[in-house]
């Protein structure tokens, strides 16, 4: 089938981000409040904190401690990665203590899960917006995860992944380079981490059946794959998920 066109598609994310604005969700209407938890947001692929600025206010807005993930473009060694916003999480808490939420956008849903995995009991939400987890996890072998998720992607976001990925960690090899990150990836949360997905079906960019996770609560809503980090509809759906797995 036909992918449709992705920059007249994508156009569509500056619509979704001033519907959101002007909703009373934005302002914590009908939302319930946070209890003051961790939530570290990971951006997507190319991508850095600035654009998860609405998201962050948001959600100390409802009273939670938002975290940034400090990565300056989220390309490269997944395992380099990983560690910064590991480092970045750290520091928290040590100021102070408690369960952690992750939300992650695309790519950054593919770092959330590791790290979710490697703070088993700590990790209270693991949530992802149009990430392509579920596809990756199904698959038996690390390669072929890789493989499939390249697939999915457009081709030349792809190409210059690798490309970049080439000249910034040239050592990078996963997984023949023998980093934990692919264990990470497929190792088992932990049984008190809430598992929400969240996708769209016009999303140009990973599709719908990509974003589906065995066992977690998958959620449809419209919109572009961009736009997913401003849809207020993923908002409405947010606010309950981090009340209801506290």
């Amino acid at each position: 089938m036909r992918r449709p066109n992705v920059l007249a598609t994508e156009t569509g994310a500056v619509r979704e981000l001033a519907q959101l604005l002007a909703d009373p969700i934005y302002l914590g209407a009908g939302v319930p409040r946070g209890d003051g938890r961790l939530v570290v947001v990971l951006p997507g692929l190319f991508a850095n904190d600035l654009y998860l600025q609405p998201i962050r206010l948001w959600l100390r807005r409802l009273g939670y401690r938002p975290v940034r993930s400090t990565l300056a473009l989220n390309v490269g060694c997944p395992q380099r990665l990983c560690l910064q916003v590991e480092d970045a999480l750290q520091r928290e808490l040590a100021r102070r203590a408690g369960p952690v939420a992750l939300i992650g956008h695309s790519r950054g849903g593919i770092l959330a899960r590791a790290i979710a995995a490697r703070l088993h009991d700590k990790a209270s939400h693991l949530i992802v917006l149009g990430s392509p987890v579920g596809a990756i996890l199904r698959m038996p072998e690390w390669s072929a995860a890789r493989a499939a998720s390249e697939r999915l992607a457009p081709r030349l976001l792809t190409e210059a992944s690798t490309r970049i990925r080439n000249l910034i960690d040239p050592d990078c090899d996963v997984p023949d380079c023998g980093c934990p990150f692919p264990d990470d990836l497929a190792r088992p949360l932990s049984a008190r981490t809430a598992v929400v997905s969240l996708y769209s079906r016009d999303d140009p960019i990973v599709p719908a059946r990509a974003c589906l996770i065995d066992g977690a609560r998958n959620v449809e809503v419209g919109g572009t794959h961009s736009g997913l980090a401003h849809n207020r509809n993923v908002y409405r759906v947010l606010g309950q998920a981090l009340a209801d797995g506290r």
